[in-house]
Protein backbone atom coordinates (compact mmCIF):
# COMPACT_ATOMS: atom_id res chain seq x y z
CA UNK A 1 0.00 0.00 0.00
CA UNK A 2 1.41 3.17 -1.03
CA UNK A 3 2.00 5.44 2.04
CA UNK A 4 2.08 9.51 2.86
CA UNK A 5 5.45 10.94 3.88
CA UNK A 6 5.60 11.40 7.73
CA UNK A 7 6.70 15.19 7.68
CA UNK A 8 3.45 16.78 8.35
CA UNK A 9 2.13 19.67 5.56
CA UNK A 10 -0.23 22.23 6.94
CA UNK A 11 -3.80 21.62 5.15
CA UNK A 12 -3.83 24.43 3.89
CA UNK A 13 -1.19 24.06 1.94
CA UNK A 14 -2.08 20.66 1.37
CA UNK A 15 -5.13 22.08 0.10
CA UNK A 16 -2.88 24.32 -2.72
CA UNK A 17 -1.69 20.83 -3.51
CA UNK A 18 -4.32 19.07 -4.76
CA UNK A 19 -5.68 22.22 -6.23
CA UNK A 20 -2.56 22.19 -8.85
CA UNK A 21 -3.43 18.64 -8.84
CA UNK A 22 -6.96 18.35 -10.10
CA UNK A 23 -5.70 21.70 -12.04
CA UNK A 24 -3.02 19.51 -13.77
CA UNK A 25 -5.24 16.49 -14.56
CA UNK A 26 -8.31 19.38 -16.61
CA UNK A 27 -5.15 20.42 -18.63
CA UNK A 28 -4.32 17.17 -20.47
CA UNK A 29 -5.33 17.25 -24.01
CA UNK A 30 -5.36 13.48 -24.70
CA UNK A 31 -5.15 9.72 -23.93
CA UNK A 32 -1.58 9.67 -25.15
CA UNK A 33 -0.96 12.68 -22.75
CA UNK A 34 -3.08 11.32 -20.02
CA UNK A 35 -0.84 8.41 -19.78
CA UNK A 36 2.51 9.74 -20.02
CA UNK A 37 1.87 11.91 -17.48
CA UNK A 38 0.17 8.99 -15.02
CA UNK A 39 2.90 7.08 -15.79
CA UNK A 40 5.47 10.03 -14.75
CA UNK A 41 3.10 10.79 -11.95
CA UNK A 42 2.36 7.05 -10.48
CA UNK A 43 4.45 4.10 -9.86
CA UNK A 44 3.24 0.74 -12.11
CA UNK A 45 1.86 -0.26 -8.55
CA UNK A 46 -0.16 2.86 -8.14
CA UNK A 47 -1.28 2.41 -11.37
CA UNK A 48 -2.48 -1.25 -11.56
CA UNK A 49 -4.45 -0.19 -8.05
CA UNK A 50 -6.25 2.61 -9.87
CA UNK A 51 -7.06 0.37 -12.71
CA UNK A 52 -8.11 -2.30 -11.05
CA UNK A 53 -11.05 0.03 -9.12
CA UNK A 54 -11.90 1.07 -12.09
CA UNK A 55 -12.73 -2.36 -13.76
CA UNK A 56 -14.82 -3.19 -10.55
CA UNK A 57 -16.67 -0.09 -10.55
CA UNK A 58 -17.43 -1.00 -14.60
CA UNK A 59 -18.22 -4.98 -13.58
CA UNK A 60 -20.34 -3.74 -10.52
CA UNK A 61 -22.57 -1.39 -13.19
CA UNK A 62 -22.78 -3.94 -15.40
CA UNK A 63 -24.13 -6.71 -12.73
CA UNK A 64 -21.69 -8.90 -11.86
CA UNK A 65 -21.74 -10.46 -8.72
CA UNK A 66 -18.97 -10.21 -5.96
CA UNK A 67 -17.67 -13.71 -6.87
CA UNK A 68 -17.26 -12.88 -10.29
CA UNK A 69 -15.57 -9.66 -10.00
CA UNK A 70 -13.36 -10.94 -7.21
CA UNK A 71 -11.97 -14.08 -9.27
CA UNK A 72 -11.58 -12.16 -12.66
CA UNK A 73 -9.76 -9.15 -11.38
CA UNK A 74 -8.00 -10.94 -7.97
CA UNK A 75 -9.06 -8.44 -5.60
CA UNK A 76 -11.04 -8.73 -2.03
CA UNK A 77 -14.55 -8.54 -1.14
CA UNK A 78 -13.39 -5.47 0.91
CA UNK A 79 -12.00 -3.83 -2.04
CA UNK A 80 -14.70 -4.59 -4.09
CA UNK A 81 -17.42 -3.02 -1.30
CA UNK A 82 -15.29 0.13 -1.10
CA UNK A 83 -15.64 0.79 -4.36
CA UNK A 84 -19.30 -0.33 -3.95
CA UNK A 85 -20.03 2.30 -1.79
CA UNK A 86 -18.33 5.10 -3.55
CA UNK A 87 -20.65 4.47 -6.59
CA UNK A 88 -23.85 3.93 -4.39
CA UNK A 89 -23.13 6.98 -2.00
CA UNK A 90 -20.77 9.25 -3.30
CA UNK A 91 -21.66 12.42 -5.28
CA UNK A 92 -22.31 10.55 -8.93
CA UNK A 93 -19.70 11.89 -10.96
CA UNK A 94 -17.79 8.06 -10.20
CA UNK A 95 -20.67 6.58 -11.91
CA UNK A 96 -20.96 9.05 -14.46
CA UNK A 97 -17.92 8.20 -15.60
CA UNK A 98 -17.68 4.96 -15.87
CA UNK A 99 -21.45 5.29 -17.63
CA UNK A 100 -19.25 6.83 -20.28
CA UNK A 101 -16.68 4.65 -20.55
CA UNK A 102 -19.33 1.67 -20.78
CA UNK A 103 -21.27 3.70 -23.69
CA UNK A 104 -17.80 3.91 -25.24
CA UNK A 105 -16.96 0.28 -25.69
CA UNK A 106 -20.41 -0.32 -26.55
CA UNK A 107 -20.34 2.04 -29.55
CA UNK A 108 -16.61 0.19 -30.18
CA UNK A 109 -18.49 -3.17 -30.33
CA UNK A 110 -21.34 -1.54 -32.66
CA UNK A 111 -18.98 0.20 -35.28
CA UNK A 112 -16.85 -3.00 -35.13
CA UNK A 113 -20.84 -5.11 -35.43
CA UNK A 114 -20.89 -2.67 -38.38
CA UNK A 115 -18.12 -3.34 -40.41
CA UNK A 116 -17.21 -7.11 -40.79
CA UNK A 117 -17.38 -10.20 -39.32
CA UNK A 118 -14.49 -11.68 -36.94
CA UNK A 119 -15.35 -14.90 -39.12
CA UNK A 120 -14.67 -12.97 -42.60
CA UNK A 121 -11.25 -11.70 -41.06
CA UNK A 122 -9.81 -14.31 -38.45
CA UNK A 123 -6.95 -16.15 -38.82
CA UNK A 124 -8.07 -19.06 -36.85
CA UNK A 125 -9.07 -22.30 -39.16
CA UNK A 126 -9.65 -25.81 -38.45
CA UNK A 127 -12.56 -27.96 -37.17
CA UNK A 128 -14.79 -26.22 -34.58
CA UNK A 129 -13.65 -22.79 -34.91
CA UNK A 130 -16.03 -20.99 -36.49
CA UNK A 131 -18.74 -22.69 -33.92
CA UNK A 132 -16.36 -21.20 -30.83
CA UNK A 133 -16.05 -18.20 -32.56
CA UNK A 134 -19.73 -17.68 -32.64
CA UNK A 135 -20.27 -18.69 -29.27
CA UNK A 136 -17.61 -15.73 -28.46
CA UNK A 137 -19.71 -13.14 -30.29
CA UNK A 138 -22.95 -14.34 -29.28
CA UNK A 139 -21.99 -14.44 -25.46
CA UNK A 140 -20.07 -10.80 -25.84
CA UNK A 141 -23.38 -9.86 -27.49
CA UNK A 142 -24.99 -10.51 -24.50
CA UNK A 143 -22.51 -8.93 -22.18
CA UNK A 144 -23.41 -5.38 -23.92
CA UNK A 145 -27.23 -5.81 -23.88
CA UNK A 146 -27.09 -6.35 -20.00
CA UNK A 147 -24.78 -3.64 -20.06
CA UNK A 148 -27.27 -1.21 -21.58
CA UNK A 149 -30.07 -2.50 -19.50
CA UNK A 150 -27.86 -2.29 -15.92
CA UNK A 151 -27.66 1.31 -17.00
CA UNK A 152 -30.69 1.91 -18.17
CA UNK A 153 -31.82 0.93 -14.41
CA UNK A 154 -29.27 3.09 -12.72
CA UNK A 155 -30.72 6.02 -14.47
CA UNK A 156 -34.40 5.31 -13.95
CA UNK A 157 -33.50 4.63 -10.48
CA UNK A 158 -31.63 7.91 -9.95
CA UNK A 159 -34.32 10.06 -11.72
Amino acid sequence: MTKLSSIPVHAKRMGIFISNLWNAITLIENRDETANFFRALLTPTEIRMMAKRVQIAKMLLEGYKYEDIRNFIRVTDRTISSVNNQLQFGEGSYVKTIERLIKIEIKQQERLEGKSSILDTGPYTGKGTSEWLLGKVAAKGLNYLKRKSVITDIKESSK
